[in-house]
């Protein structure tokens, strides 16, 4: 009887182990189920989520992509032909300082009939104001439009631009350009600094004295008003004139009179390049060493836009290019030449013309190298 009773027992505890141990592995396959149920959620949830920002992703690829292109549609419709005015103006302003050297060198803007800037035929004169005037014209243009256009997507576009700019803001840049950052300047006895009078004199200074009494630059408010003399309004578009039609507007007017013309338009004409015409009435590199600073500093930008559309490769190339250091066309910019028609009388002995020569193309080089260094910095090297 014992025996039976303490069987039944050990029957009873191994049923009630069976039953614990099919208790707990249910348990366990429950939670086991529950952890990858939640697992597969989230999994599920990733995915979910990983398409969702793939999807936005995509989405403003392609919308950045839809606008870079029309941008870029535009930007070469609207530009590119300024571009290549911009090539051709500043061709010719180039050949026009060269002219001036040439002139200067070969005893041209000496004084008498014979000198090209003040003799009987106002030709010349005017030529030179158009030549120097219409690359500044173009970039106006150029400028107007980039109000509703990104220059960020081509970068070589940008880079003329930039470089244009710089040309522009030549023409206001004589006090900057006998600052310290660049090679002094020997005005005149008793280490004359630049210091012009806010007023022009009634007269003209004498020669030596015009190196420092005679404003050489321009305010930015009268290169405005002297560019959009330049600019004709043709129905939705607005574009430069031509010399042909500059010269046509001006009715035979000269520039280089102290009284104005009598028609309206060529009076406003006349009074709005009349500060333009001040700067290069009798000018000679001599008298106006800060004007021949000027017009170097122009024409290493406008090489560098020549060069720039010639295919070079890097803003690097475009700027060695376009430095006078090293130049082989560099004696086409000297307008000394051996100083025996070049250099005034009244100036000969006065002044190291030679060194003064010298450090106007270095002083033209370090202008354009402030504007390709601000560019480097902005798209990096390269």
């Amino acid at each position: 009887m014992a025996g039976e009773v303490q069987a039944a027992w050990v029957a009873a505890g191994a049923s009630l182990t069976v039953s614990a141990i099919s208790l707990l592995a249910s348990i366990w396959t429950n939670v086991r189920a529950d952890r990858n149920q939640a697992a597969q959620n989230a999994t599920a949830r990733s995915l979910a989520e990983l398409e969702s920002r793939l999807s936005r992703e995509n989405d403003a690829a392609k919308a950045k992509q839809d606008y870079e292109y029309e941008a870029r549609k535009r930007l070469y419709a609207e530009l590119y032909p300024l571009a290549y005015q911009l090539q051709m103006t500043s061709l010719s302003a180039l050949h026009r300082i060269m002219n001036l050297a040439l002139a200067a060198r070969e005893g041209h803007l000496a004084a008498g009939d014979d000198n090209w800037l003040t003799g009987r035929d106002p030709y010349y004169f005017t030529n030179t104001l158009h030549s120097l005037l219409a690359p500044l014209a173009v970039y106006e243009l150029m400028t107007r439009k980039l109000t509703s256009l990104d220059l960020r997507l081509d970068r070589d576009l940008h880079l003329i631009q930039l470089v244009a700019r710089k040309a522009y803001s030549g023409m206001r840049s004589d006090y900057d350009l006998v600052a310290p950052r660049y090679p002094s300047i020997a005005l005149g006895p008793d280490h004359r600094r630049y210091e012009p009078p806010e007023i022009r004199p009634d007269a003209m200074p004498g020669e030596g004295a015009q190196r420092w009494v005679w404003r050489q630059g321009l305010y930015s408010g009268q290169i405005s008003q002297a560019v959009d003399v330049l600019l004709k309004a043709e129905k939705n578009s607005i574009r430069a004139l031509t010399y042909a039609e500059f010269a046509k507007a001006l009715g035979g007017a000269d520039l280089r009179a102290h009284d104005p013309p009598a028609g309206a338009t060529e009076h406003a004409m006349w009074r709005s390049l009349r500060p333009l015409s001040d700067v290069f009435r009798d000018f000679h590199p001599a008298r106006r060493p800060v004007t021949w600073r000027i017009l170097l500093a122009q024409g290493a930008c406008y090489r560098a836009i020549v060069a720039a559309q010639a295919g070079l490769s890097t803003p690097a190339d475009v700027l060695a290019a376009a430095r006078f250091t090293g130049a082989k066309d560099r004696a086409e910019f000297d307008w000394i030449g051996d100083g025996s028609l070049s250099i005034p009388p009244a100036l000969s002995g006065a002044i190291d013309f030679a060194a003064e020569r010298d450090s106007a193309f270095t002083t033209a080089d370090l202008y354009l190298e402030r504007t390709f260094s601000g560019f480097g910095e902005f798209y990096g090297a390269g």
